[in-house]
């Protein structure tokens, strides 16, 4: 069996703020994600593909990873957080995962850029970034498996994600950058479970999906993104921070939100 995993930073336990010590968030990023890849091993994987998708990709080092793991590394990548999955896989895991911008207690809450966007709806449903990669794996027909994060992200995503979808809840916010955090063997003993228990029951898993054609409202985090990102042909602006585009494949909706999120990185030369 063949588990692609794209591990994010803010779902991560025993982190509170993007200010920690980047030595820490590598650290704590690798255990836990050494305890997923055990606990899918107990549970009859055998191949494991990682999509590195914190910032610009490089927190995991691929000396720490066992020799049945490959690594996506580095940024930019057309399809970033979901970059290397194929339909060759059997399940997808994500890790380290947070809830959508604006949620109360989210720990560091954003959708696909905090420096970007605001609120990303799919045919008038809010979805964050879990939602966004399920959505594009169920098109190349590979289920999620299990989803670990925040409090938060469980109460916005479990009602989209339902058994047997395994969640793993590894701390509670406080405030955006603060948490209650759990005992670290406590919450990997979790994810070890977790991860074992999906992929005994792969066969079982569903897929989240929305019905085609896509439409993408975006609601960025200021005007100048929005100034920035009209230029950009498919998309049609209809107020001062909101845009909306369509696309007939989740293809496309997940490589224009890629695109844009890089394009508007630009917006810092402007102060």
């Amino acid at each position: 069996m063949k588990v692609f995993i794209s591990i994010d930073m803010e779902g991560i336990s025993g982190l509170a703020s993007w200010k920690e010590d980047p030595r820490r968030i590598t650290d704590m990023m690798v255990r836990d994600l050494l305890a997923v890849i055990e606990g899918a091993r107990e549970g009859g994987a055998g191949f494991f593909r990682v999509a590195d998708s914190h910032s610009y990709g490089m927190n995991v080092p691929p000396e720490a990873l066992p020799p049945d793991v490959e690594l996506v590394r580095g940024f930019p990548r057309p399809y970033y957080m979901m970059e290397g999955l194929t339909d060759e896989f059997d399940l997808v895991f994500l890790v380290g995962y947070h809830a959508p911008a604006g949620i109360s207690s989210g720990q560091m809450d954003h959708t696909y850029s905090s420096s970007s966007y605001y609120r990303i709806a799919i045919n008038g449903k809010e979805v964050g970034e879990a939602e966004i990669n399920a959505l594009y794996a169920a098109e190349l027909g590979v289920p999620v498996g299990l989803i670990t994060g925040d409090k938060a992200l469980h109460d916005f995503s479990r009602p989209n994600f339902p058994d047997p979808v395994r969640f793993v809840v590894t701390k509670e916010g406080v405030t955006r950058y603060a948490a209650l955090l759990y005992s670290l063997e406590r919450v990997r003993e979790e994810l070890r479970k977790g991860a074992r228990e999906a992929v005994e029951r792969s066969k079982e898993m569903g897929f989240f999906r929305l019905e085609p054609p896509y439409e993408v409202e975006i609601e960025f985090l200021d005007t100048l993104r929005a100034d920035l990102a009209a230029s950009l042909p498919f998309l049609n602006r209809v107020s001062g921070r909101r845009a909306v585009f369509r696309a007939d494949n989740v293809d496309e909706v997940l490589r224009h939100i890629v695109s844009m999120a890089t394009l508007l990185l630009s917006a810092k030369v402007f102060g």
